[in-house]
């Protein structure tokens, strides 16, 4: 009986983690867990402001992750939450004229920003990455932009250039709000222009990623478990914007990008030294 029951004893190092599996373990909680609480708290941002989220989630995953792995991630995941936007589409909420604007000179920089982005190794990726941050976050905490920012060759040029940046780095939309704004389109058709624009820029984005072979191995593993985070916390976002006063709106609008700003300097200074 002794015998036998020696037998169905497990030996004594099944019993205790080693450092394989503790290293295991590590990386997981690194690789799912941190990266699952930066996007849904980005989705809850946007599900709130109604942009954002590119640029929340590059700011936190930019430490966590290669710019390569992060960057196409971000991009699945915004052309989703931009669909949920969508669903209740009104032609009339949106600014036709500049959305064409957009659309024609973004779509260029869109397919030109990955071939930027993989030019760079992963440090100065990092940097170029927290300084189009800072710019973008800083071009929104304009309440009012300047008259000669809604000019149409400003226009071209920023659509060019956001496209670059958010195929690129996955960030920069605010710099495209700012034209839009300063060119007098209604506050009501700006989160629907803006929609429409980052959804065709991501989706080309990553098309020209995933059709030349940019895309990491095991993408999708990393990628579909965060999108489902970032759909199921979008929603409560939702609901707290429909909520929220106008006036409370603009404040949390205001406040939480001077954060961004702020943290997205310091990173960047970190990442220099």
């Amino acid at each position: 009986m002794k015998s036998e029951l020696l037998a169905l004893t497990p030996p004594r190092s099944a019993c205790v983690i080693g450092p394989y599996d503790k290293n295991l373990a590590s990386v997981m909680f690194m690789e799912l867990i941190i990266p699952g609480l930066v996007i849904a708290i980005a989705a809850l941002f946007r599900g709130v402001t109604g942009f954002g989220f590119a640029l929340l989630a590059a700011l936190g995953l930019s430490s966590l992750l290669p710019p390569q792995t992060a960057t196409p991630i971000i991009l699945l995941i915004d052309i989703a939450i931009t669909l949920l936007i969508l669903r209740d589409f009104d032609r009339s909420k949106v600014d036709w004229r500049a959305c064409a604007i957009l659309l024609v000179f973004g779509l260029v920089g869109a397919v030109v920003g990955p071939y930027v982005a993989v030019s760079l190794d992963d440090q100065t990726a990092r940097i170029a990455t927290n300084l189009a941050i800072v710019l973008a976050a800083f071009v929104a905490m304009l309440h009012h932009p300047p008259k000669w920012m809604g000019h149409f060759v400003i226009g071209a040029l920023l659509a060019f250039v956001v496209g670059i940046m958010m195929s690129g780095f996955a960030v920069g939309g605010p710099l495209a709000a700012a034209w839009l704004l300063a060119g007098g389109t209604q506050d009501v058709r700006v989160r629907n222009t803006l929609a429409i624009y980052f959804g065709a820029v991501d989706a080309l984005g990553f098309a020209t990623r995933a059709g030349a072979g940019m895309l990491p191995d095991g993408f999708l593993l990393l990628a579909l478990p965060l999108l489902v985070v970032a759909v199921l916390a979008y929603f409560p976002g939702e609901m707290i914007y429909h909520r929220l006063s106008s006036i409370l709106w603009r404040r949390v609008c205001a406040i939480s990008l001077v954060l961004i700003a702020f943290i997205g300097i310091t990173q960047t200074v970190f990442i220099s030294l």
